[in-house]
């Protein structure tokens, strides 16, 4: 029984795995202490730690589910609304970006009003069911849990980080400090 988790323990134990759960723990973190955060120090820290996260994800290879039921998700809706005003009041009118409609959008319109706060809350989201499950210590969970993150990397989150990490990126390069009045 021992050789076929071996596999398993291998992938959810390497380095490269344990640097991203590192790297997205650590963004975790960093969103649910945001209280009193200024916002020239929350567009600094937060793009440092999308670009870990991003960079870290891209080397934890690739695994398949092993066991029969999804993860369970962990973040309520409370935690994902109260991290998005947080980040909303840090960053003020800054939070408001514009983007260009999906696919399966039904708007007509090319560009659509879009929020930092929304995309950053979705990753943690997303960040946090992950870790939550990871620190169960349960290989087999574990597994599944970032077999899960992968598919949701392609389908949303991935883009989601990239979205917001481009959007703060313009804001750091522009020097802008939300709390300062225009």
């Amino acid at each position: 029984m021992q050789e076929e988790m071996t596999p398993v323990h291998n992938y959810v134990y390497s380095s490269e795995m344990v640097a991203f759960v590192k790297a997205a723990n650590h963004c975790c973190t960093f969103l649910e202490e945001l209280n009193g955060t200024e916002g020239r120090a929350f567009i600094t820290e937060a793009v440092r730690q999308l670009s870990a996260v991003y960079h870290s994800f891209l080397f934890t290879g690739e695994s398949e589910p092993v066991l029969d039921s999804q993860v369970e998700a962990t973040v309520t809706e409370q935690d994902w609304s109260a991290l998005f005003q947080k980040i909303s009041m840090i960053l003020g009118p800054y939070n408001d970006t514009l983007r260009m409609a999906d696919e399966g959008e039904f708007d007509r319109s090319e560009l659509v009003k879009h929020t930092i706060s929304e995309d950053l809350a979705d990753l943690y989201q997303d960040l946090r069911d992950f870790t939550s499950v990871y620190s169960l210590g349960m290989e087999d969970l574990m597994n599944d849990a970032a077999w899960e993150l992968k598919v949701r990397f392609a389908e949303q989150w991935g883009a989601k980080l990239l979205r917001a990490l481009n959007a703060l990126h313009v804001l750091y390069v522009k020097g802008v400090d939300p709390t300062e009045e225009a």
